[in-house]
């Protein structure tokens, strides 16, 4: 077995790569790990640090740092908080000593600006020396280089980033004018800008402790420290302070319940997994707009918080826009290949990491890029995989080779995350019978969708219609067909001639109702055998993400939206009437002597309109909308209804219950069910 020197994990002895970190492995990486102990022995509960910290639990373990879970008592109450413990600097350079040599690079000398562009994270400049949050006049920075990249400080890497943020009122206007896809980026935006913009106007504000400085954290903690206290994101785990104590350093952190997104092979769906890259690309645009990039994005430091969002919990090897670490981090799979091979390295590696985790939540697999230190490696989807076109076609971009052949940046990336996330596809299933008690089924249903696939002029339609036919059981059928293909043709011939486009669909929907209505009085008027026949009707037409909906009579449209389900239409029945001038509640109303009474229909008089009545809607992914006759309302209520459709994930599945539910509570009248599902 090999051990990942990294996390830990053991691997088989041909594995390339670690399942749990992503780090590459070897059998001399392996040896090296183990003899080598970089990590300090873990303290035991109750054990107790400065500052009136203990130790409650020990939580992870890497080959190179402990995490705790810890308490501190702060003016008599008690908060819970979490520890990273590394060994310190000075214990690190003996431990560096004792293993394999490898001859360290040259050091890189100072830029003559030690706060710009293109000077490197780790020699910014540093802060006057504190202990404890309080200045010291006479405190001298630490002597060595090396403590003093330790003790890089916030206000260096913040004097970057003034220069490279936008202004305060510029991210509020953006937020302002943010569209509904980006409304969680607009209103990270909008908080950032408003935060800024409060503490350079609030002069007389009282000022937060500062962190600790003072103490010599090395050159990654030190770093990490720095950069929590500018990149005030909330997709980032951020250390609020950091110290030293028996030769180990820590950082502190607030105590969140963070859990992995994914661990090992896992799968996420198409819109599960856009929706977390888009997250992910949120933080890395926040980062890239102060002249940053974060180097190490990996299923590793990528966690979900108690409240579903993303968290990035690594800020260990952020460096400035155009600095190649000495000592970069190598995730196989996940790091770009420019990395690898020396080369100039910008922001685009970030966008070929973003890709290549959006790769692995899809296929559950990792890129085998352990070959494109030279050239590009082959990158397989299907098979096995399968992914939309479009959306492989996007990672396909982000993970180019060539860094020219990418995104340009990753707001691009996320533009086109957003448009495929926004994409609605439809899934329906339409069904009838006869019921129990009935000899005929007067009921008539259709599904149908239009599509016309064009460069230029690109449309997709679905229309869905439920009909209930009453006056006996050749008059019924035939009303309620003639409702159906009425309906059909009036939206089909003005589709037509709209090119596809829908641009008033309760309009439409009204005037295809109201058109029904008039062929059943002109069937009626030359059929005299058939006096008295007329149909009910519900009818939805939808053009991704908009619908409408319109009905006549009590045939009824429910929306599920997320956990809530919720009538759309309102019965023209004599019982609704009732209910709504408060005559009789609801529940009466289902076993009121005058149920089946409708106020409206079609065909129901001789002349003049139906009386249909339309509303408009917004599908999001996951909405389910249900068409019905009333013989499923008669025998299965709201709460089964929305027990079904939540339960069911196909809407085939869902629809075939809802009638054999109406069946097993009496299926006294025909029953008739549409489900679309929006995903």
């Amino acid at each position: 077995m090999i051990t990942c020197p990294e996390c830990g994990q053991e691997a088989l002895d041909d594995a390339k790569f670690c399942d749990r970190c992503g780090r590459g492995l070897s059998k001399t990486a392996s040896s090296v790990a183990q003899s080598s102990p970089t990590r300090a022995t873990p303290l035991t509960a109750g054990a107790s640090l400065k500052g009136g910290i203990e130790i409650v639990a020990l939580t992870s373990q890497t080959s190179i740092e402990n995490r705790y879970r810890a308490k501190r008592v702060r003016s008599g109450k008690t908060e819970s908080i979490a520890l990273r413990e590394r060994l310190g600097p000075d214990r690190e350079e003996e431990v560096v000593e004792e293993t394999p040599a490898v001859e360290a690079p040259a050091p890189v000398p100072p830029a003559e600006d030690p706060n710009g562009p293109s000077a490197k994270t780790a020699e910014l400049k540093p802060l006057s020396s504190q202990t404890n949050g309080t200045s010291s006049p006479g405190a001298q920075p630490h002597a060595s280089s090396a403590s003093a990249s330790a003790s890089a400080s916030a206000e260096g890497i913040q004097s970057a980033v003034e220069d490279a943020t936008p202004a305060a009122a510029e991210l509020a206007e953006a937020a302002e004018n943010a569209s509904p896809d980006e409304e969680s980026e607009a209103a990270e935006a909008a908080v950032v800008a408003e935060t800024q913009q409060d503490s350079a106007s609030d002069d007389h504000a009282p000022e937060e402790e500062p962190p600790a400085f003072g103490d010599d954290l090395g050159e990654v903690f030190g770093r990490v420290l720095a950069l929590s206290q500018t990149i005030s994101h909330p997709a980032f785990q951020r250390a609020t302070e950091g110290f030293a104590e028996n030769g180990r350093v820590y950082l502190v952190y607030a105590d969140e319940e963070l859990k992995p997104l994914l661990r090992g092979s896992q799968k996420m769906s198409e819109p599960e997994a856009i929706a977390a890259a888009v997250q992910v690309c949120q933080a890395i645009s926040f980062v890239h707009r102060r002249a940053l990039r974060l180097n190490d994005i990996c299923p590793e430091s990528v966690a979900v918080a108690k409240d579903g969002r993303i968290k990035l919990t690594g800020l260990d090897y952020v460096s400035n826009d155009n600095e190649l670490q000495s000592e970069p981090i190598f995730n196989d799979g996940y790091t770009a290949p420019e990395i690898y091979r020396g080369k100039r390295v910008d922001k685009r590696a970030d966008i070929f990491s973003a890709g290549a985790i959006l790769y692995t939540w899809l296929t559950g697999a990792r890129i085998p890029s352990e070959s494109w230190r030279e050239e590009a490696g082959p990158v397989q989807f299907y098979p096995p995989h399968v992914v939309t076109p479009r959306l492989e076609k996007a990672i396909r971009r982000a993970i180019a080779f060539n860094p020219a052949d990418r995104w340009t940046t990753i707001d691009e990336f996320k533009a086109e995350l957003i448009a495929l996330g926004g994409s609605i596809r439809l899934r329906a299933a339409a069904m009838t019978d006869v019921g129990r008690v009935r000899e005929h089924n007067e009921d008539s249903v259709l599904a149908v969708e239009y599509t016309r696939e064009s460069m230029v002029e690109p449309a997709q339609s679905y229309l869905y219609v439920v009909a209930d036919g009453m006056g006996g059981a050749e008059a019924g059928e035939v009303a309620s067909a003639i409702a159906v293909q009425t309906i059909r043709s009036y939206i089909e011939a003005r589709l037509d001639t709209a090119r596809g486009e829908v641009k008033d669909g309760a309009e439409l929907l009204t005037g295809a109702l109201e058109e029904a209505n008039s062929k059943i009085i002109e069937y009626v008027a030359s059929h005299q055998e058939s006096r008295g026949m007329g149909s009910t009707g519900v009818c939805a037409l939808v053009t991704p993400s908009d619908a409408a909906v319109a009905w006549v009579g009590d045939s009824r449209g429910y929306l599920m939206e997320g956990a809530t389900l919720r009538q759309v239409t309102r019965d023209h029945s004599l019982v609704q009437r009732l209910v709504e001038i408060g005559q009789i509640t609801a529940e009466e109303a289902h076993t009121h002597e005058h149920k089946n009474v409708i106020t409206r229909s079609l065909g129901a008089r001789q002349s003049g309109p139906a009386g249909a009545e339309a509303l408009t809607l917004k599908l999001k992914r996951g909405d389910k909308l249900l068409l019905c006759s009333d013989g499923l309302t008669a025998h299965v209520m709201d709460p089964q209804i929305h027990d079904i459709l939540g339960r069911n994930a196909d809407p085939f599945d869902a629809a075939r219950e809802l009638i054999v539910a109406a069946n097993a509570g009496g299926g006294t009248d025909n029953i008739s069910v549409i489900v679309v599902y929006a995903s």
